[in-house]
């Protein structure tokens, strides 16, 4: 093998080698959490569902037990009292009985919307949070390739070189290399900038 070859591959583990490690357990990690949100995302959806079903119940068993006694009440006060209840019953009811039904409506509609809303909120942080997610699984996927992939060139350059080369030592060389490099390039820059 040649040495531009022994160069090369050395270059390319220091590259490699100067990445953040990270363990190849986060990758289970993070599609777990993603799994788990998914499971509360559902649950929250339920529990909305299930807090809205309460309020709506809460609001016919006003509508049943306050206010259409109420209404009976104030509505009997107003008749009077040479009437026929049972003759005109049918008309008391069509004429109640229509705005019973719009307070009941109206209240709903109001939860309605509130539960729309809320859900529709819920909605768009959990796709965010997907969204984000599933980029930080890809991220973490390709370090930890990434760190596969050095770990073989590492070994791959050891048997080609016998352990003649010692790696660490060269990827410490090379980073003073380019540092000092950069610091130079740098000094070069100012010199000719005063230049002009």
């Amino acid at each position: 093998m040649t040495r531009i070859h022994i160069y090369s591959m050395l270059l390319a583990a220091v590259l490699l080698s100067s990445c953040a490690s990270i363990p190849a357990s986060t990758t289970t990690l993070t599609q777990e959490i993603l799994k788990e949100s998914s499971g509360m995302h559902t649950l929250n959806i339920s529990l909305i569902n299930q807090l809205y079903a309460n309020r709506k119940e809460q609001i016919n068993s006003f509508i049943t037990n306050t206010y259409t006694p109420a209404l009976l009440d104030n509505f009997s006060k107003n008749l009077p009292d040479s009437l026929d209840y049972k003759e005109e019953l049918p008309n008391i009811l069509k004429s109640i009985v229509p705005i019973i039904n719009k307070k009941k409506d109206s209240m709903q509609s109001i939860l309605d919307t509130e539960q729309g809303q809320l859900i529709t909120q819920l909605n768009a942080n959990y796709t965010n949070f997907s969204t984000a997610g599933v980029s930080l699984q890809n991220l973490i996927d390709s370090a930890v390739k990434l760190k596969t992939a050095e770990k073989s060139v590492m070994t791959s350059i050891q048997s080609l070189t016998n352990g003649s080369v010692n790696i660490s030592n060269t990827v410490t060389e090379l980073d003073s290399l380019l540092i000092h490099s950069g610091n130079s390039f740098s000094k070069l820059l100012e010199i000719s900038s005063a230049l002009k």
